[in-house]
C-alpha cells in the first residue's frame, strides 16, 4: 500500500497501450502517448477513484526481460519494482496482435509473485474487428477483460473487477480534506541532473538515471517527509532551446514541464556545473518567475568542477540576472550527497515568504516616505501612486492605483517592485503587480 491506499500497476510488453489506459482510467491525459515504444520508462503513480473507492495507479515501461542496453535493462528494473509494491497487476495484452514470447515471459514471471492479477486485453475497438482472443488462452488464465483504452470500450468493467479486489475503505465524503503539500519542482537542461537529484531526495531509485540526454519523458514526482514536513518533489523532462523541427514527442515532454512550472511554488533550476551558463539556463528562470513560481539556482556535479569555474559561472549567472538578484544561489553534489540539506532550507524559507502579508498601512507608509527623496516623470508629468494593497499570495500579488497609465513603463514597475523588495525581500520569489489608475 500507499499513503494507505492500494496499488494497482499495468504490467504488458512495450507499446499496447497502457499509458493510454492509465489516461482514460484517471480521466486525464497526465500520461505522454505516442506511437514509439519505451516512451515511459520510470515507473510513475496516479491517484484516481471509482465506486468510491480511492486507489493509485502506477504506469510502468514496457516490460523485456531480454534487454539488449542498458536503459532497456532499467526500465525493466523499474517495472520489477513496481510488481513489487503493488497488491494488484493489470496485465496487458493486445488483442489485434497474436500471443508473443514477451506475454509468456511475462506472465510467467506475474505467476511467480502471488498477486492479485487481472487480465486485460486492449485495442478490443469493435465486435466486428479480427481479434486474437482464443489465442490468450494458451496462457491459462482464462479470457481477458476486452477493453478499448482509446475508445473508452468496458472500462467500467475493468474498474469494476479492480475494485472489487481492492482492500481499502470506502471514501468519506465528509472527511477532512488533506493538507496541501508544497509541489517542488526539480527543472532544467537534459542531462543537468536532474534525475540524479530526484533519487538523492526520495533515497530511492525511482527515476532512470543515464549519459542518454532526454530519458525522463514525463514527468515523475514523489512525496517525500523531511523533518515532519511534507513536499511533494516533481523530476520533469529537460527543456531544450526551441527549434523550428521539434519531435512532437519532445514538444509535448514541454508543454507537460511548463505546466508543472505553473503549478509548483517552487522551482529549483538545476545548472550543470561541468558546463557553461547559457540562455536556456536564463530562459528557465524566466519561465518560472512568469508564471509566479519561486526559483533557486542550484548548480550541481559540483564534485566533477573545479572550485574557481564554479565561481565565475556564479558571478556570471549573477550578472545575467540582475533583472532578478533576489534568487538565490546553492552548490551541491546530489552524487555525493553535498548541499543537499541547504535545498530543504532555502525551500522553507521561500515558502514562507510566499505567503507573507504585508498591511495596507505599512505599504502606504513606506512609498509615501520613498517619494519624499525620489521623483519620477513620464512624459512631462509627475507619476504619483495613489494607493497600494496586496490582494494576494502564493505568489505575493499587489494592486497599484496610480494617476497614469503604467501598465507598460518598466522603470516605475522595476521602482514599484525594488521598494516592496527594499522593505520585505520576498526572497525567491516573483512579486505580481496589477495595475489601475
Amino acid at each position: 500500500m500507499k499513503d494507505g491506499f492500494n496499488v494497482v500497476s499495468v504490467i504488458g510488453k512495450p507499446n499496447i497501450g497502457k499509458s493510454t489506459l492509465i489516461n482514460r482510467i484517471c480521466s486525464s491525459k497526465e500520461a505522454i502517448v505516442h506511437e514509439h515504444p519505451m516512451i515511459t520508462r520510470d515507473r510513475k503513480y496516479y491517484k484516481t477513484e471509482w465506486n468510491n473507492k480511492i486507489f493509485y495507479i502506477l504506469d510502468t515501461g514496457g516490460m523485456n526481460f531480454k534487454p539488449d542496453d542498458r536503459l532497456s535493462l532499467q526500465i525493466l528494473l523499474q517495472a520489477r519494482k513496481a510488481i513489487d509494491e503493488s497488491d494488484i497487476i493489470i496485465f496487458l495484452v493486445n488483442l489485434r496482435e497474436p500471443i508473443s514470447t514477451a506475454d509468456e515471459e511475462i506472465i510467467s514471471f506475474l505467476r511467480k509473485t502471488n498477486k492479485k492479477i487481472i487480465f486485460a486485453g486492449n485495442k478490443w475497438d469493435s465486435e466486428k474487428g479480427d481479434y486474437y482472443v482464443e489465442d490468450y488462452l494458451k496462457l491459462g488464465i482464462g479470457y481477458p477483460i476486452k477493453v478499448s483504452a482509446m475508445h473508452g470500450i468496458n472500462i467500467g468493467d475493468l474498474l469494476d473487477e479492480i475494485t472489487d479486489s481492492l482492500t481499502g475503505e470506502e471514501v468519506n465524503d465528509n472527511a477532512s480534506e488533506e493538507p496541501l503539500i508544497p509541489d517542488i519542482a526539480i527543472l532544467g537542461k537534459p542531462n543537468s541532473g536532474k534525475s540524479t537529484l530526484f533519487n538523492t531526495l526520495i533515497k530511492e531509485e525511482r527515476v532512470i538515471v543515464n549519459e542518454i540526454e532526454g530519458t525522463t519523458r514525463d514527468t515523475i514526482d514523489s512525496i517525500l517527509n523531511h523533518d515532519g514536513k511534507n513536499y511533494r518533489f516533481i523530476d520533469t523532462a529537460g527543456l531544450k532551446r526551441n527549434r523550428v523541427v521539434e519531435e512532437d514527442l519532445e514538444y509535448y515532454s514541454k508543454l507537460r514541464t511548463v505546466r508543472i512550472i505553473k503549478e509548483a511554488q517552487i522551482g529549483l533550476v538545476l545548472v550543470d556545473s561541468t558546463t557553461k551558463v547559457s540562455k536556456q539556463d536564463i530562459n528557465i528562470i524566466n519561465t518560472c518567475l512568469e508564471n509566479g513560481t519561486s526559483a533557486i539556482v542550484v548548480f550541481t556535479k559540483t564534485d566533477l568542477s573545479d572550485k574557481e569555474i564554479i565561481n565565475n559561472m556564479i558571478e556570471e549567472l549573477d550578472r545575467k540576472l540582475y533583472f532578478a538578484s533576489y534568487i538565490p544561489f546553492l552548490k551541491i553534489s546530489a552524487l555525493k550527497n553535498k548541499g543537499i540539506e541547504n535545498i530543504f532550507k532555502y525551500i522553507d524559507s521561500i515558502l514562507k515568504e510566499r505567503v507573507k502579508i504585508i498591511s495596507e498601512n505599512k505599504l502606504m507608509g513606506i512609498f509615501k516616505q520613498k517619494e519624499q527623496s525620489s521623483y519620477i516623470y513620464v512624459s512631462g508629468k509627475k507619476y504619483k501612486l495613489k494607493f497600494i494593497k496586496q490582494i494576494g499570495t502564493n505568489p505575493p500579488y499587489f494592486l497599484v492605483f496610480s494617476n497614469m497609465d503604467i501598465s507598460a513603463k518598466t522603470n516605475i514597475k522595476n521602482y514599484i517592485e525594488k521598494t516592496i523588495r527594499e522593505n520585505y525581500e520576498f526572497k525567491g520569489t516573483p512579486i505580481m503587480l496589477k495595475f489601475k489608475y
